[in-house]
């Protein structure tokens, strides 16, 4: 990865190669949107918004292209861009500024919260257009060539699923996208120090706090999703839920790193992560704020 980076800081068509050969190879395989976006964000922190900027639009350019001479389509890859990199821009220009990782995230939160409240001030109700999506693939369905009956009930199933999950829709997908660019924003601040602070930032990210005023408020954007029913909050919950879930993360490698546990271990809380333990990280993201469990945990006899 230190390789890959030192290629993108040779200059500004590099870094482009690599955001947008990387955004391509998001279609076959999704990690690698991140890889795309760590690479703006290591020229935005290294070399400035305007160099940043330039990198964002030929890579956009390049991505875009490739993407039509490879799968005939361009408009999807161009909104899944617009989503994660600018905002992933509009970050890393406060991280160069604050060099702070916590102000970084709050300010993520604030995009974040806007970007929901945004989407139902423009679009309006999502079940609304989401269900009439959701209408009209129905009536596909119910054309006997696609398939045998019992095919049909099935995919019938999943989308009746999907549409008690439309009322959620927003903050689901505002959620993952702010996760891809946090994600980028690490990867790339992580090249940053690989390349110009060894050791950097490690302690940086291990330090991750968002401060006890987002911790309150989204305890009370909780409570009140869950007592109104109002899906806007809801939506809104899941998307500070997300900034906890990583701070929680970086709350797990602080303590493992403490205590000096084998790597291991840290492979196997990434392997349950997603099906078992987001929602205790995202709580004990949230519950740190007042328990600060960095300094309880005490270091094991003998360890530095």
């Amino acid at each position: 990865m230190q390789s890959l980076a030192a290629f993108i800081m040779r200059g500004r068509l590099p870094a482009a190669l690599v955001a947008a050969t990387a955004a391509v190879l998001f279609w076959l395989f999704p990690p690698f949107l991140i890889v795309a976006g760590a690479a703006i964000a290591l020229m935005t922190l290294r070399q400035g918004p305007i160099e940043g900027a330039l990198v964002m639009a030929l890579g956009g350019i390049g991505a875009v292209g490739l993407t039509w001479l490879a799968f005939g389509g361009w408009w999807l890859i161009t909104l899944v861009l617009l989503l994660c990199w600018l905002p992933l821009w509009l970050l890393a220009l406060v991280l160069r500024h604050t060099i702070s990782l916590s102000r970084t995230f709050q300010a993520a939160a604030l995009l974040g919260v806007l970007a929901v409240v945004g989407f139902y001030l423009t679009l309006g109700d999502p079940t609304v257009w989401w269900s009439n999506i959701l209408e009209q693939l129905r009536r596909e369905l119910a054309d006997p060539s696609l398939g045998q009956a019992s095919d049909r009930a099935t995919l019938d199933q999943l989308l009746t699923l999907l549409e008690d999950w439309a009322p959620y829709f927003v903050g689901q997908v505002v959620g993952a996208a702010l996760l891809a660019v946090l994600a980028s924003l690490l990867l790339g601040r992580g090249w940053q120090a690989a390349l110009f602070n060894p050791g950097g930032f490690r302690p940086e990210f291990q330090d991750l706090r968002l401060g006890r005023s987002l911790a309150m408020l989204t305890l009370v954007a909780f409570g009140a999703a869950i007592l109104s029913g109002w899906p806007p909050l809801t939506n809104i919950a899941l998307v500070l839920g997300t900034l906890y879930t990583v701070q929680g993360i970086a709350l797990v490698h602080a303590v493992l790193f403490k205590l000096q546990l084998s790597p291991a271990w840290l492979v196997l809380f990434y392997l349950l992560l997603i099906p078992l333990l987001s929602q205790v990280v995202m709580a004990l993201g949230v519950a740190d704020a007042w328990a600060d469990f960095r300094n309880r945990v005490r270091p094991r006899p003998g360890n530095h």
